[in-house]
């Protein structure tokens, strides 16, 4: 059994939340970030951009160096209590090798994001020991659905455990695949990412813990490739429960539906497993911690998290 993970200091009203794009670039302000910074400035909260959150080159949000300095400068500054990402796309995995776990290892702060985000979520788990947060991004809380504004203040600000996590009525069902009940440690997010780091210093311990995948709205064999890409390496056999995300997919003549890839690569491993949690790039989008227990009853489609995410003062810095 690994060490437990460090948890984040809870936030609360007062604090400040800084706003980074490790990944993709978004539009300039006024846009979804100064709306989402609005909202959360209604519910008590200060935000801080990062000097090239707001950086373009290419499908990159700014060059390599400049979105690693934001990154340290975010975990480096006192006055600074959360980290919100930006947005997704692509590039987290471009600076996996030049972060400096140290200092997110002194510094433990909330870190949210998902999609492509999902590489920096393993990476501080194995590399800084740090608890982070599956969430909504700036285009979510920027919307005026109060849902996932209200569920990430739940997970970040109360160091109680969440308990169920349900989808709003107007998301989809969830679904059971394989009946039976599963515990351990949530670990994963975005398949593509999950799939990518295989092989890697940053590629968790996934025996006996309970995985999320999410995935992004392209073609359906792409999940296909990155599901079977787990099964021959062996993770979907090792862990202890599956947990897949809201996947949409459009329609394609004699494509397979996502309901028929997950009964041919993930029903036959036996594994109590659920489909549909709102958690991936659907209309919704729930928090929960990364790295602290959970409890997964698939025959009722209910996933429990069992412990806090956040405390009310991190443990001592290593």
């Amino acid at each position: 059994m690994r060490p437990a993970l460090r948890k984040p200091r809870r936030l609360a009203p007062g604090d400040t939340i800084g706003l980074v794009s490790p990944s993709g670039p978004t539009a300039s302000p006024p846009g979804p970030i100064e709306l989402a910074r609005r909202r959360l400035a209604d519910v008590g909260f200060r935000t801080v951009l990062a000097p090239h959150a707001l950086d373009v080159r290419g499908y990159l949000a700014g060059a390599d160096a400049d979105r690693v300095a934001d990154l340290h400068s975010m975990f480096a500054d006192p006055g600074i209590q959360g980290i919100l990402c930006v947005r997704g796309g692509y590039g987290a995995l471009r600076l996996l090798d030049a972060l400096d776990y140290d200092l997110v290892r002194r510094n433990p702060k909330v870190f949210i994001g998902y999609s492509d985000i999902t590489a920096l979520h393993l990476a501080l788990q194995t590399q800084a020991g740090l608890v982070t947060f599956h969430g909504p991004m700036t285009a979510a809380l920027s919307g005026p659905d109060p849902h996932d504004l209200l569920g990430l203040l739940r997970a970040v600000t109360r160091p109680t455990p969440l308990g169920r996590l349900v989808n709003p009525p107007d998301a989809p069902r969830i679904e059971t695949l394989v009946p039976g009940v599963a515990e351990g440690e949530l670990v994963g997010g975005n398949a593509a990412l999950v799939s990518s780091l295989l092989g890697t210093p940053y590629q968790p311990a996934f025996a006996g813990t309970l995985l999320v995948l999410e995935d992004l709205g392209e073609r359906a064999y792409r999940l296909d490739r990155k599901l079977t890409h787990l099964r021959l390496a062996g993770v979907l056999q090792q862990v202890a429960g599956i947990i897949i995300g809201e996947c949409r997919y459009p329609a394609e003549p004699e494509a397979l539906s996502v309901r028929q890839i997950l009964e041919d690569l993930i029903v036959p491993l036996g594994k109590p497993a659920i489909y549909g949690l709102a958690c991936g790039h659907g209309s919704h989008h729930l928090t929960f911690p990364l790295g602290v227990r959970a409890r997964l009853d698939a025959t009722e489609g209910i996933l429990s998290v069992e412990e806090a995410g956040v405390a009310d003062q991190p443990a001592p810095g290593l």
